[in-house]
């Protein structure tokens, strides 16, 4: 007879199978059919597309390094190995969850489970991390749409707001490092609502007091994160059209539209994404002929939906490495 400890870990991994074959026939079942016999039918340069999807997986790497530097940095061990998993798990869930960050709330549950004493540290690090990379977006952004001559008015005034919110991140960011705990920030706890999380982000954010190495590194981190999504995004253009938009008119599109993609109104970003491309090529000067920002977005979508099949794999395969013996040293 089998012992109860094996028919145990026999159903948690069918139950894992399930979960993962659930997943992918939700988001082949909720792909776009028109944009599929598209993609099917157009010609492609098929190295280039892979070129695409090592970039994208690159930079999913860095984000999985820049989030372990911080929890590290919080006092909670955890491997790069680990930080891998557990990142690959919030790429998986961010298919399916609302908004395309809506994964992470799962990745930061699995991070706690394994650590008694700073739990809390743990589930405000996915926060933090996601605020840094936003910030990085936005900064990227406000570069990339500050140097062509002329703008429309929509990238006109998506300039501005980019400008202004890379200024406010960055200024507060400097705050904290240079005032640390001197800050005010319990007086965020006031604010009806939400006044608890923004104390509780605010206040995981005080790890970058005295500490500008850090926050160096993750933001530059980030600022090549979304470089390497963007080239990505230039790169599968190319394999699709003969011509294409050139890499500076794709920084002017794709970075203020990875950062609508945020907005919580679908799972993982699907069809907010994607009009965002579309809609923000459509405004910039000098896009050929015949391009379709859209057809673009659906293939960035496939290769997403790859990068997220192999995070299954990675997280539904990897071994668990448990942190409680670090934990309990601490």
């Amino acid at each position: 007879m089998k012992a109860p400890g094996q028919k145990s870990n026999k159903l948690i991994t069918l139950a894992k199978l399930a979960i993962l074959v659930a997943i992918l026939t939700w988001i082949v079942a909720t792909f776009p059919k028109k944009d599929w016999d598209t993609l099917v039918s157009q010609p492609k340069d098929w190295s280039l597309l892979g070129m695409a999807l090592l970039i994208v997986l690159a930079a999913h790497f860095i984000t999985f390094w820049r989030w372990q530097i911080l929890v590290n940095a919080l006092g909670v061990p955890m491997s790069l190995l680990e930080a891998i998993r557990l990142g690959f798990l919030g790429t998986m869930l961010n298919m399916v969850s609302v908004g395309a960050v809506g994964g992470d709330l799962f990745k930061a549950i699995a991070a706690a489970r394994k650590t008694e004493k700073k739990r809390a540290e743990v589930v405000t690090s996915v926060l933090v991390d996601r605020a840094i990379g936003l910030l990085g977006l936005i900064i990227v952004a406000a570069i990339s749409l500050s140097f062509p001559a002329e703008l429309t008015l929509q990238l006109q005034w998506i300039r501005r707001g980019a400008i202004t919110l890379a200024l406010i991140g960055l200024s507060v960011i400097a705050a904290i490092v240079i005032f640390g705990h001197h800050l005010p920030i319990k007086q965020l706890n006031r604010i009806p609502g939400i006044g608890h999380l923004l104390y509780r982000v605010a206040n995981a954010c005080m790890v970058f007091q005295g500490r500008p190495v850090l926050v160096l590194q993750m933001l530059l981190a980030t600022l090549v994160v979304h470089s390497f999504s963007t080239s990505a995004a230039w790169f599968v253009s190319r394999a699709l059209y003969t011509t294409a938009p050139t890499l500076a008119q794709h920084f002017q599109a794709i970075p203020p539209a990875l950062a609508a993609a945020t907005l919580p109104l679908t799972p993982g970003g699907v069809g907010v994404q994607e009009v965002a491309i579309q809609t923000l090529f459509n405004e910039v000067e000098g896009i050929p002929e015949g391009f379709s920002g859209l057809i673009v977005a659906a293939m960035i979508r496939v290769i997403l939906i790859i990068i997220a099949l192999i995070g299954a794999a990675v997280y539904f395969t990897g071994n668990e490495r448990r942190w409680v013996e670090a934990d309990e040293k601490m």
